[in-house]
């Protein structure tokens, strides 16, 4: 369902990012309200994997999640809404929005959060009990606290590199944790990243994480860990930007706005009832908001 765009490096304005039930009802009704946003994706997620959904407004019989999710993405398509199935690795804002990928970077003047919350943790319940000592979900925020340190990054994939790219400069030496996995990006790619491939079977420490046993038993010293599990979602980069979180939810406005101007989020990453029905409204919500927010900067532009 993807479609290619003639420039990927363009100016756009506006960005959706995630293609569940909270992306595409944002896309469809942005659409309506006269603007065609670009949609940027990695999968379905939660709702790909739902055998059975029975609970759904028009639908006498029960749908497969993946059945669901593709015909959302054909919806778009009749639309000819782009969409890119490209990883999200960051969001900076400085005025306007520069939204990265694994491939590309995008500028926009308005952003939609819809890539949903991340169920992968790693399961070691020793790691709660660090969980403000040494460990953190996000290196912008604090890559600087380990200066000259020694952090790993658990993770195996382009969000775990992009991660450990950020901490390079700051860091002594920065090793991706793959626990077991093999890593899912080029080594060329790693600089003076180490790899480190062995399972995790432990984490060890008085009141702060400072090893991680492996499963040969030899203890492997950190002075932080970095979690970049499985892709960024919309609580990552909420993180990054300083958004007000809550239960590891992002706080919205009753209109789906955040703490930033132009910045509007839908769907599970704002907790409450985690189910379609709640993400469609948001996203619908969130798409209308987005639209009147640059309309409204036109105006005053103009002005």
């Amino acid at each position: 369902m993807e479609q290619t765009l003639k420039n990927p490096e363009q100016n756009t304005e506006l960005i959706i990012a995630g293609a569940g039930p909270a992306g595409i009802s944002a896309a469809l009704y942005a659409v309506r309200a006269g603007i065609t946003p670009l949609i940027l994706y990695k999968d379905g997620g939660a709702l790909e994997k739902a055998k059975e959904i029975e609970n759904y407004y028009g639908f006498p019989a029960p749908i497969s999640g993946k059945q669901l999710y593709e015909n959302g993405l054909v919806q778009i398509q009749a639309l000819s809404v782009p969409a890119l199935q490209e990883e999200l690795l960051s969001i900076e804002y400085n005025g306007e929005y520069l939204v990265r990928t694994a491939f590309h970077n995008f500028h926009a003047k308005a952003v939609i959060l819809a890539t949903g919350t991340k169920r992968n943790t790693l399961s070691l319940k020793e790691l709660k009990k660090y969980e403000e000592n040494n460990i953190s979900y996000c290196a912008i925020c604090d890559g600087f606290f380990y200066r000259q340190k020694e952090v790993a990054v658990l993770g195996n994939g382009p969000y775990a590199l992009h991660e450990a790219k950020v901490l390079e400069p700051l860091a002594k030496k920065v090793t991706i944790l793959t626990n077991g996995k093999n890593p899912e990006f080029s080594v060329s790619e790693l600089g003076s990243i180490s790899i480190e491939k062995r399972k995790i079977v432990s984490a060890k420490g008085d009141t702060s994480l400072s090893n991680l046993e492996l499963e040969d038993r030899t203890l492997f010293p950190l002075d932080g860990l970095f979690v970049a599990l499985g892709t960024a979602d919309s609580t990552d980069i909420a993180r990054k930007l300083g958004l007000f979180m809550e239960d590891n939810h992002i706080l919205i406005e009753p209109d789906t706005s955040t703490a930033l101007p132009g910045l509007f989020a839908a769907g599970d990453c704002t907790g409450g009832l985690l189910q379609i029905s709640k993400a469609v409204y948001e996203g619908a919500l969130a798409g209308t908001k987005a639209v009147e927010y640059l309309q409204q900067q036109k105006r005053e532009k103009e002005m």
